[in-house]
């Protein structure tokens, strides 16, 4: 540590800067960085946790025993049962924040402080100005009041997951405990849950007594309490607050905005509460934004709401409406998110007070679930959908070149024409777009008809079909020059999702999956057969046609893997190598061998004219294997597991092994550009990675 050189503080600035504001990130800097190492040392009893009672004796020691330590620590995380105000209070000088919390897992521990304790707080807990209480639980109202009253100089007032198990014996006890709390107590900020759990009356109890003094109020609503939150919100609005300058409204984190109860509260609330000194006023969405935008799309959402919300905000000159999530948000996506949140809200967008806010991540994509991920014919782009309802168009280097909001809902599939100029995308707004990427992803027609989630898409090989498959049951055919719907659907019987189509490579045939049979229909005739398996298959969960346009194969819950005949349905080939589901199947480029990868971690090549396993067992993922491809040239295969890593191997030597294992998330989609020369794969947590082939495995062609 003492031998290492000194960084120029410009140096050390831009390094924390980098950094996000993470804290685990920083705190490992500071430990590593010989210029900061004292003070971090310090700052490592900044925050005490101390849970058990041994562990407040050893505190306790530890302190006793290096006193210029001492004046560091500012706050304790502990349970009210075990921690003991004496000595501790009375030795640490800049103690102000008290942690009171139940450890997690467990049931909220019930406060009972006896009046020895409450003595003690009250004598040496003079510089405690901030209290928290978190998933805790009273026997009564009095006793909690009798809590408060013990921290005299608390200022800021922290409610989360709090109970109280007797109900209030009369309105003289209240009022009595009101007034006390309103004398004795000066409290400035209140933060509080509202949830199912929250007392009503605890409640009313801090508002009334509190409302003459707070300046900063908190409200965090949790789900499925609207009914609890709409009757604390009127005690809110009941009361002057002289005051209040700051209110914050913090929405339910996993309750979508198409419940329109917590946005209908909001407004009440804003429009009814008229504090003499309120000039800030925040909103905040927790949930991700294109899940936001998704739910706002769907018929039971309220646009109306949204617009009232917006008009309202505008009575505070400094209100503000904040989205985000605890996740991270990637650099290039806060612009597109703005833009977007602004045709919901457009006087705060126009006045700059809509925030998206997150940590920033790195990593280029998406923010949510990759669901497909797919390249033009001519290698020259790259095209990946997520469930944040948003496309990405990249170019051959793997930058960004293009990214819109493609549907009102997640993006399940895409296809490009064939001349490369166009994009088909399928949403989960019931809706097939079509796409010009030569243009700046110019929208060129919508497609309606579906009643259901559009699940896939697909664009015959000479450019005059698109064909989308529905979890309404219908395959749909349209003309990719007119755009015009070309036949009437003919739904399954009974009725099942359509979960993937697939247009043969020379366009005669197309394939929709269904989970228990598979339509096979003439694109020259309209004529069609389905294709059967037995019980014992289970459902289908994935298929491929072969280049010849002859074969189809079928891979199975079960653990089978079958291969059809296209033109007559007939099966040719059954083999059960897998002892969990077979999740993907795909044809080398001559169509002489079939991928199978299983949930079991394995990746298998078969002989597709005489069924016979080609090799052993080509990959050994140790978690379950979600995708397998081969690549252009067929030399190649690359598979992707659960277990966050991608495997790259010779089909003709599996002891040539390339293994990528930079990302953080499972990798649910993968392809090879057609030429050969690039692997791209997108992950479960949105991220895209663009690899060339030299940079992970030797590769014969210098060209790769």
């Amino acid at each position: 540590m003492s031998s290492s050189p000194r960084l120029a503080w410009e140096l050390l600035e831009r390094i924390i800067c980098f950094s996000g504001g993470d804290a685990e990130t920083l705190y490992s800097f500071s430990l590593s960085c010989s210029q900061l190492r004292p003070r971090s040392l310090c700052l490592m009893v900044a925050n005490v946790v101390i849970m058990e009672r041994k562990q407040v004796a050893a505190f306790r020691d530890f302190v006793e025993a290096y006193p210029h330590l001492r004046p560091f620590v500012r706050s304790i995380t502990t349970q009210p049962a075990t921690f003991m105000p004496f000595p501790l209070l009375a030795i640490l000088p800049n103690l102000t924040a008290i942690i009171w919390t139940t450890p997690w897992p467990g049931s909220p521990s019930t406060v009972s402080l006896p009046q020895p304790v409450l003595t003690s707080l009250r004598r040496f807990g003079t510089n405690v100005t901030t209290l928290d209480l978190w998933k805790l639980s009273f026997k009564t109202l009095p006793e909690f009041c009798r809590m408060l009253l013990a921290f005299t100089s608390v200022k800021r007032l922290l409610c989360q997951s709090l109970s109280i198990r007797g109900k209030v014996s009369n309105n003289a006890s209240l009022e009595l405990f009101t007034q006390r709390l309103s004398q004795q107590l000066s409290l400035r900020s209140i933060t509080m849950d509202v949830g199912h759990r929250t007392d009503e009356a605890m409640a009313r109890l801090l508002f009334n007594s509190a409302h003459s003094t707070v300046e900063i109020l908190s409200l965090l609503f949790e789900e499925d309490a609207s009914d609890r939150a709409s009757r604390i919100g009127a005690c809110l609005r009941g009361l002057s607050w002289p005051v209040l300058r700051s209110l914050t409204l913090r929405l339910p984190s996993d309750e979508p905005i198409g419940n329109t109860l917590y946005v209908e509260i909001s407004n009440e609330i804003l429009k009814e509460l008229h504090p003499p000194r309120l000039v800030k006023v925040t909103v905040y969405f927790p949930p991700a934004v294109g899940r936001l935008l998704r739910s706002m799309a769907r018929p039971k959402g309220d646009h109306r709401l949204c617009s009232e919300l917006d008009r309202t905000l505008l009575r505070s000159p400094h209100s503000t409406l904040v989205f985000g999530s605890s996740g991270r948000c990637r650099r290039s996506r806060k612009n597109l998110w703005t833009q977007e949140l602004g045709k919901h809200f457009p006087k705060m967008a126009e006045r700059g007070s809509l925030i998206v806010a997150s940590r920033q991540s790195t990593a280029l994509g998406h923010d949510d679930r990759v669901y497909s991920i797919v390249y033009s014919p001519d290698s020259k782009w790259l095209a990946t959908a997520s469930r944040d309802s948003t496309v990405i168009i990249w170019d051959s280097l793997g930058n960004l070149a293009q990214q819109w909001v493609a549907h009102d809902g997640a993006v399940r599939s895409l296809a490009f024409s064939p001349d490369s100029r166009w994009l088909a995308s399928a949403g989960e707004d019931r809706k097939l777009a079509v796409w010009d990427v030569t243009q700046g992803a110019c929208g060129i027609a919508v497609l309606e008809g579906h009643t259901g989630e559009v699940t896939s898409c697909a664009w015959s090989s000479d450019g005059t079909l698109i064909a989308s498959g529905s979890y309404d049951g219908t395959v749909r055919l349209w003309d990719a020059r007119t755009f015009d719907q070309l036949y009437s659907p003919e739904p399954s019987t009974p009725a099942q999702a359509v979960l993937d189509i697939r247009f043969s490579l020379d366009g005669r045939w197309l394939v929709s999956r269904c989970s228990v049979q598979c339509f096979i229909r003439d694109t020259m005739t309209g004529k069609k057969h389905e294709v059967h398996w037995e019980g014992e298959a289970g459902k289908c969960l994935t298929i491929t046609l072969n280049p010849q346009s002859t074969r189809l194969v079928t891979g199975h819950q079960s653990g089978l893997v079958k291969i059809w005949d296209v033109r007559t349905g007939e099966l040719l080939f059954r083999s059960r190598q897998y002892t969990r589901p077979v999740v993907n199947v795909a044809f080398s480029s001559d169509g002489m061998l079939a991928l199978s990868v299983s949930g079991d971690g394995t990746a298998k090549i078969w002989d597709t004219s005489s069924g016979v396993m080609h090799t052993l067992s080509l990959h050994r993922h140790t978690l379950a294997a979600n995708v397998a491809c081969f690549s252009p040239c067929g030399k190649y295969v690359a598979s992707a597991s659960s277990e966050q890593t991608v495997r790259v191997r010779r089909v003709d030597d599996v002891s040539h092994d390339g293994t990528l294992c930079e990302h953080k998330y499972s990798v649910m989609f993968m392809a090879f550009s057609p030429d050969g020369k690039i692997l791209s794969f997108g992950t479960s947590g949105g991220a895209v990675f663009i690899r060339r082939m030299h940079d992970i495995i030797p590769v014969e062609d210098t060209n790769m």
